[in-house]
């Protein structure tokens, strides 16, 4: 039968309880296009039961097309996923124009497919009869090259953080050891015996700069990989950050943390609260002009939260995230920073939300679930 309500030879197609007056919008030359569509397109009655189905169609669901007439849609589906059908037909019989969503298809000796579908409810025969039309396009070669991008990303970030840490230890281990050495030499110079006032300056400034590169060794490598992350967890390492990071900026910061207990939490989820606070941290420092900052971390209907609000000068940030050149927007504020923000806490499953107005400051929360998988 064709979309027309036609049968292959053009004559009328018999009454049957299947397609009992079937009559689809599609006609004449519109007929092709819905048999020779790329898309898998079907056409159901109300109680989703196929009435016509075209070539693409049965390919998607390695069936003949005259073994999909008759029969409901949803049996096509993964058994766990089929009253997501019927909750579809509900949508559209009260009246939904459209609906979108995403499912699996058991096809004919295989495993199930991805598939994105779109329904939505055509014109009826003039009896109060409607139909609903389906389009479904496979998408499981994508969704596999996405899972296979995030575990790369996911591999990537833990590789980086890795090489961070042997960094850091190595700075802490050999370099940081030898300015302490350099200290010690310029101290036994100074007391093996009096010396003139010239040689006493000159090593005066040496040991100056000695104690400034150790300091300055320090930091760089607490940015690189805070020891405290590994040794005590998110909750003293952050503690410590804001500290650091408030006595360097002059901003007042508050920090606290809440439903902790001492509790550890995956390595992976520890290191992207931490990463997103210390670069909203950055962010403020450059860019927001704010007095001051809380810190917040959480643990709440099982999520990890963090939150950081600023009283700085706002942006807009759907006006930063669709700004077309990477790098800054008008405003100053790092696209990249924000989206390695997003990017890093998409990476074990979490979401970023930014919530500002100019003027009005900024509050950046990162939430990740502590049960689902990453990606």
């Amino acid at each position: 039968m064709s979309p027309d309500g036609m049968s292959p030879d053009g004559h009328e197609p018999p009454a049957d309880a299947a397609g009992e007056g079937y009559r689809s919008a599609p006609r004449g030359r519109f007929r092709n296009a819905f048999h020779f569509s790329p898309d898998a397109q079907m056409v159901t009655d109300g109680r989703g039961i196929i009435l016509d189905a075209n070539h693409a169609a049965a390919e998607l669901l390695r069936c003949p097309k005259e073994f999909l007439i008759g029969k409901p849609l949803a049996l096509f589906s993964v058994g766990g996923e089929r009253p997501q059908f019927y909750t579809v037909i509900n949508q559209l019989a009260r009246g939904t124009a459209t609906v979108t969503f995403e499912t699996r298809l058991a096809r004919r000796g295989e495993e199930p497919r991805a598939v994105h579908l779109i329904a939505w409810s055509g014109d009826g025969d003039g009896a109060g009869v409607r139909y609903l039309h389906w389009l479904a396009r496979d998408v499981t070669d994508l969704r596999r090259s996405e899972a296979a991008r995030a575990e790369l990303q996911r591999r990537l970030a833990t590789a980086q953080e890795d090489e961070r840490r042997r960094v850091a230890r190595d700075l802490h281990d050999t370099v940081s050891q030898t300015l302490t050495a350099l200290a010690l030499g310029v101290r036994a110079v100074r007391d093996a015996a009096p010396l003139p006032e010239p040689v006493l300056s000159r090593l005066d400034h040496v040991q100056h700069l000695a104690d400034e590169m150790a300091r300055q060794l320090h930091e760089l490598a607490t940015r690189l990989r805070p020891t405290a992350l590994d040794d005590l967890g998110l909750e003293a390492a952050a503690r410590q950050l804001v500290a650091d990071w408030s006595a360097r900026t002059g901003v007042a910061a508050d920090f606290q943390a809440v439903g902790f207990a001492e509790q550890r939490f995956p390595s992976e989820i520890e290191t992207a609260l931490y990463r997103v606070v210390q670069e909203a941290l950055t962010n403020v420092a450059k860019h927001s002009g704010a007095r001051r900052v809380a810190v917040v971390l959480g643990r709440s209907d099982g999520s990890v939260v963090a939150v950081i609000e600023d009283d700085g000068t706002g942006f807009d940030p759907e006006n930063v995230t669709q700004t077309p050149t990477p790098g800054r927007s008008g405003n100053g504020r790092s696209r990249l920073g924000l989206f390695g923000m997003r990017e890093r806490v998409g990476l074990v499953g979490g979401t970023l939300e930014i919530e500002s107005n100019p003027g009005q400051g900024t509050t950046v929360i990162a939430r990740i679930p502590l049960s689902a998988p990453p990606g």
